[in-house]
């Protein structure tokens, strides 16, 4: 989801960038080109014995004007489109730019499009105080019935990374937690041990029912992997948030290698 456009339809102010400086110069030049013109209309109608009234010149003027206009909706055009680029925002004529002041709320779909739709996990991010290796393990622990390929990639991440490897549960007291959308989060109950992975309000409001809270650097961490365009999934140990484990969209090896579009989209992501 992104905010409402920014300011780049007919009406709005621009700053002093180059196409701002750009736009001015070309409205200064043609507003001077056009007066010139008919101001010098008159010398040469006397000279040619066919002296026009001020009514008459004051009526080229105003002829005049909605050239000026026309010149200027491609000069509006283009600045707006270099406004939309510099908020990652891809438009294709001053039009779609125009149609964006109206717009308040934008949806984007890409799962599928330029992306393999799988989530893989690429990183443990723990928080202060806590071993990076002692918030891999309790991710893996809470995945090992985990199916779905986010899953699986946290599983396989800790193996690579750590050393970790799937545990036998026979001789231990073990309860896996499947996710559902009403809890909105998984693990296991291991041993008389909670461990849980999910999204950031679920484990929040977890944690929060034993009367604690969670760090406040959890949430910039979360708020980072957000705007670099991963999803962020919070592990808890018996209720106290451990670290965040960051998911990252794969994209299509088509993609990867040709198009403009795919390219700029990849940009986005990155």
């Amino acid at each position: 989801m992104l905010p409402c456009s920014p300011p780049v339809v007919l009406g709005s102010y621009l700053t002093n960038r180059r196409n701002s400086i750009a736009l001015n110069i070309l409205l200064a030049g043609l507003t001077i080109i056009f007066l010139l013109a008919v101001a010098t209309l008159q010398p040469f109608a006397i000279y040619s014995s066919a002296r026009q009234t001020v009514f008459v010149l004051v009526s080229l003027l105003v002829c005049l004007i909605p050239t000026t206009i026309g010149g200027l909706l491609s000069a509006i055009g283009i600045a707006g489109m270099d406004r939309m680029i510099q908020h990652n925002v891809l438009a294709m004529s001053g039009r779609a730019v125009e149609a964006a002041g109206d717009v308040n709320t934008l949806l984007l779909d890409k799962t599928g499009t330029i992306t393999l739709g799988n989530r893989q996990a690429t990183e443990f991010i723990p928080l202060a105080g806590v071993d990076e290796k002692i918030l891999a393990d309790a991710a893996q622990l809470s995945s090992l019935s985990d199916e779905t390929p986010e899953g699986r990639s946290i599983v396989v991440l800790a193996k690579e990374k750590y050393g970790l490897r799937g545990r036998e549960f026979a001789t231990h007291e073990a309860t896996f937690i499947p996710f559902t959308a009403q809890t909105r989060m998984s693990g296991v109950d291991l041993n008389g041990r909670e461990i849980r992975k999910g999204a950031v309000d679920a484990i929040e409001k977890y944690v929060g029912e034993s009367g604690a809270s969670c760090p406040t650097d959890m949430r910039e961490i979360v708020d980072r992997i957000s705007r670099a365009g991963g999803t962020p999934l919070v592990v808890a140990y018996d209720k106290r948030a451990l670290g965040v484990i960051n998911l990252k969209d794969i994209v299509k090896v088509e993609c990867a290698s040709g198009s403009i579009s795919c390219a700029l989209t990849q940009k986005y992501l990155a």
